[in-house]
This record gives structure tokens, sequence and C-alpha cells, in this order.
């Protein structure tokens, strides 16, 4: 069965917005409408936590930009009409904007990040306008690589353009006039700023990432420059204190390098599953997964994992009904099970396996309720002994909770145990006994005749 997970392809990032698939593109609109309007040298931390689609965004942001930039020749029409059309009723005039985006991750083995930073920005700048032929953009490029390295970086200008450029590098400028020089460069005739959306950084190596956000606070300081940071704050703080130690005050420390914090708005969940295939259904399996997706509050990544996981491992029983007409062929009970234990087993195995062996070792069973409580318009009906009722002015019967109930099913699978003439327990219209539980944790595991890895 595929993956779930919304890549950030061309492909996909253009069939999003197009679609508005996760309901983000007025967001979008928004962000760049506030790079749209710097001016001078500023640094922005784009919070959001892990998974929670920074990438995808910042990556839609850019194609954003682009295509609002005609000096970008070899971004596909069809593509940047998606994006353009979506400002035909603006009033905002957007200027031409140069974007560059950089994975601090996939480079953190590099020497120093300015290297590496700069190289990034030759290479994605050269794939929208062609630097061929631009001797002077090249060369400055080159000697601040050269300042850096203290190598000659020849092969580097010659994957560029073919010529050794570093014979006439001047030693006496500083770095920082270097850089401007070169970002000066770069935007003569491309546009009027130059935005650089730096992703990943709070996955990086604790030296790297301390490095980075120094190089540039020290040299990167043009006022036609904006950085764009997509972090996860709280794992950057933890990032930064690997590097300074535990007492070191790392939120205090990040202030220094963002200007602004903008958190990462919510995107809209509905729209999401509905992008890969998980709509909202009558299907009872379905409204359990749907409500473990709230309880958990799952990222988008998440959700895309979780989903997989229980449409392989129980997707098949559970919503074909003709497996139903004379009954379900392992009993209702183990129905029963798969309908509304698996899905939050699966949950917890995936998200919180302290809690997920605590579960499945008899010691807490709220995971359980918690999520049952969350079902709506439910009916338990089914889990009532003769005796018993859930109305509590009814004569001649037991007054019992939907909750007692549920807590009655967890200790029959998860805590009783069967020996002997005690060889089950009747809940109801349900049977558990001793193989019940193991059986569960089969199915959870995909190692169930349920389990289906075809679509």
């Amino acid at each position: 069965m595929k993956s779930y997970e919304l890549k950030p392809t061309k492909e996909n990032l253009c069939k999003a917005y197009l679609e508005d698939m996760v309901g983000r593109n007025e967001d979008i609109k928004l962000f760049a409408v506030f790079l749209n309007s710097l001016s001078d040298c500023c640094s922005i931390a784009l919070e959001g936590c892990w998974g929670s689609g920074k990438t995808f965004f910042v990556k839609q942001v850019k194609m954003f930009m682009d295509a609002q930039n005609d000096f970008i020749a070899t971004m596909d029409e069809d593509d940047k009409r998606i994006f353009k059309d979506a400002t035909s009723n603006d009033n905002c005039t957007y200027r031409p904007q140069v974007s560059v985006y950089y994975d601090a991750w996939e480079n953190d083995n590099d020497s120093d990040p300015v290297l590496s930073l700069v190289y990034s920005i030759m290479s994605n700048v050269d794939t929208d306008f062609s630097l061929k032929t631009d001797d002077g953009c090249i060369k400055k490029a080159a000697s601040i690589l050269e300042l850096f390295s203290g190598k000659n970086w020849t092969d580097l200008a010659e994957s560029f353009k073919g010529e050794d450029l570093l014979e006439d590098i001047r030693k006496n400028k500083n770095v920082e006039e270097k850089i401007k020089d070169f970002l000066d460069s770069l935007l003569e005739e491309r546009g009027d700023r130059l935005i650089i959306f730096i992703d990943e950084l709070d996955r990086c190596k604790p030296s790297y990432a301390v490095k980075l956000l120094e190089r540039i606070k020290h040299y990167f300081t043009n006022d036609r420059v904006t950085f764009v940071f997509s972090i996860n704050a709280t794992e950057l703080q933890h990032t930064i204190k690997r590097f300074y130690g535990n007492d070191f005050d790392a939120c205090r420390y990040l202030d220094r390098f963002f200007d602004s914090r903008v958190s990462l708005p919510p995107a809209n969940k509905s729209r999401y599953l509905q992008s890969i295939h998980f709509p909202d259904s009558a299907y009872k399996y379905d409204s359990v997964c749907r409500t473990v997706i709230d309880y958990f509050d799952l990222s988008y990544r998440e959700m895309a994992k979780y989903i997989r996981l229980s449409k392989i491992a129980a997707y098949a029983p559970t919503h074909e009904s003709k497996q139903f007409n004379f009954g379900f062929p392992d009993g209702q009970a183990r129905l029963f099970c798969l309908l509304h234990i698996v899905p939050v087993m699966i949950g917890l195995k995936l998200f919180n396996t302290i809690q997920y062996d605590a579960f499945i070792s008899g010691k807490d069973g709220t995971p359980l309720l918690d999520v049952m409580n969350r079902l709506q318009n439910h009916n338990w009906g089914s889990l009532l002994n003769q005796n018993e009722t859930f109305n509590e002015n009814a004569l001649g019967k037991v007054y019992v909770t939907a909750e007692y109930k549920l807590r009655e099913v967890y200790e029959a699978i998860f805590v009783t145990i069967y020996s002997g003439n005690n060889y089950h327990t009747i809940i109801g219209e349900y049977e558990f006994d001793a193989d019940t539980k193991n059986w569960m944790l089969r199915v959870v595991s995909l190692l169930s005749p349920y389990a289906t890895f075809d679509e």
C-alpha cells in the first residue's frame, strides 16, 4: 500500500495549491504580502511542530513568489498561472523577488555554512535565470568561497562557466563587502530583493546550527535580503542547549537572530484527509480513526502514517458489508474490537509507546475511554446485560454508565486472567476470552489475515 504522506514535489505543490488541499492558500498569499512589504534586512522565524507541513508551506510560498517574478524563465507557464491566478483580484503589487530554498540539514556536514549557502544560492539562481555568462556574479561568489575555505574554487567556477575566474580575487576586501557585492550583483536585473528560505535547521548538528545562525547574523546584513527560517522552536532550543549547556537561555539567544516570529497557521484537517482518500464516512471504523486523530492531535505527517497503518490493519473487514450478511466470521466480540479498540491501539503504538505498553498490560485503559467518550451519537446498547440500563430512572434494572461498560470490556481483554472454569467473560452481546488480547496484538502488528497491503 502506498504512503499517504504529501511529499513536496513540484507536482504535489502545484496540485495542492490548485485544489487548496490543506486549506492554506490564503495563508500563503498573506505571508507573500508580508514578505513583499519588507524594505530592510529581516530575519523571520516560521514556527511549527515537526510534521506540521512547514517544508510544504515554504516551498509553496517560494513558488508563489517565483510566479510573480517575470524574470524567471524556467518556471512552467501552467505552474506559474496556478499561482498568478490567485492574485488577479489582489490590491497588492508584488515586486519581483529572487527566492532560494536551502536545506540546512542536508548540508550540515559542510565545513562552513557560508560555503554551502553561497553555493546553494548560486545553484538555485542558476536554475531559474542561467548564470553561464555572468562573469561578475560568479567571480564574486568564488572569491567568498575561497576566503572561507582557504581553497581554490576554480572547479566551482568552472561548474558554472567553464573558466578559471579566481585569478583576480582582491584579497584586501573584507568578507562583508564581498558578500554585499555578490548579492547586489545577483539581484541586478533579476529582482528587488532576495528571499532565502532556510529549512530543517532544528535537525542539524548543534555546532552547525549555531555556526549558521552566527554567520548569517554577521555577514548577511544587506538591506535587500530576507531570511525565513522554518523551525520547530522547541527543538531548536534543545539543539542550542546541547551546544552551550542545559542552563543556557536558548530562547533569548534565538531572539538575537529573529526579527519576527510567525506561527504556521493550522491547516484544514478535513480537507487534508479528503485529499488522502479518507473523507467523512458513515463507517464506524472511519469515525473512530478520525476521533483518534483528534485525540492525539496528529500532525499531517503523523496522520498520513496513521491512516496508512489503520487501512492495512483492518480496513477490509470493517468496510466490506458482504462479510456481515450472516454475521462476522470471527464473532461479534472481535468485530467490536476491530471497530473500537484496534484504532486506539494503533495510535498508541505509533505515538506513545509508553502508554501503549501500559494499555496492553492492563495498567491504563484511559485512552480507550477518552476516545470513546468523544464519539458523536454512539449507541452502546449492545454492551448492556439483560438486567442493566443506561436510564437512571428505569425501574427493575441496574443503572450503569457507558464508561462503566467500556471499562468492563477493557478489563475483560487486558486485565482478567483466564484459567480453569473462568474461560470467558460475557458483556452484553459479546464474549471475550484469553485469546482476544493476543488476536488484537497480531492485528495491530499487521500479522493477521485481515492485513491488506494492496489498495
